[in-house]
């Protein structure tokens, strides 16, 4: 009987850990298997979140507020296909978690998705995620174009909101007024006017 009880306790002990790394989710088209290291999270019909350490989001209501700020603030990008999907990567050092935190916009489907962890290299798991989900019904540079118009859009929301605020013109003049403005290429001139605004 002993014998008995102890193989039935082990048996539910293995089910339990397959179960625990085996965590699909599924997220507006797409399905996911969670490693077992982001188990845990907070699941919507658009995204799973785990704290601020790792997230799965589908961003097709708003790409351009999703993607414009990390693009902005990004330390490093770089556009890669992985398993026929186009995905474009950013990361960037936080202050909050002491270290990088990565994001990657990809296509599956006619979607796109985010997904962020911390690191500043795109890991096994990571890939296995996108590998995963369905291939992109859009080609590379249609994703890419796509990507590029949203954060164009970003950047012209924020500078109508500076606008209305009567910030933009301001900030920008005492920028240019500064010795260390000469020969700032106009991407760097808006980043510093976001961040004095917002930083005041």
């Amino acid at each position: 009987m002993r014998k008995l009880f102890i193989a039935f306790t082990l048996t539910i002990l293995i089910m339990g850990c397959a179960y625990a790394n085996d965590s699909t989710i599924t997220i507006n088209d797409a399905d996911f298997t969670i490693p077992s290291k982001y188990h845990g999270g907070e699941l919507t019909n658009t995204s799973y979140k785990l704290d601020n350490i790792f997230s799965i989001r589908c961003i097709d209501d708003n790409v351009a507020n999703a993607i414009g700020l990390w693009a902005r603030e990004k330390d490093s990008s770089e556009d890669v296909n992985i398993a026929g999907h186009p995905v474009r990567h950013y990361y960037s050092y936080n202050e909050y978690v002491d270290g990088n935190i990565s994001h990657a916009y990809f296509a599956s489907g006619n979607s796109t998705y985010e997904i962020k962890w911390t690191g500043s290299e795109i890991t096994v798991d990571i890939k296995k995620l996108i590998k995963n989900t369905p291939e992109s019904d859009l080609s590379d540079e249609a994703f890419y174009n796509t990507l590029d118009k949203s954060i164009d859009i970003y950047k012209e929301q924020k500078i109508s909101k500076l606008n209305q605020d009567a910030e933009y013109n301001y900030l920008e003049s005492r920028l240019q007024s500064q010795s260390n403005h000469q020969n700032t290429p106009d991407d760097t001139q808006f980043n510093r006017i976001l961040l004095t605004y917002y930083n005041r």
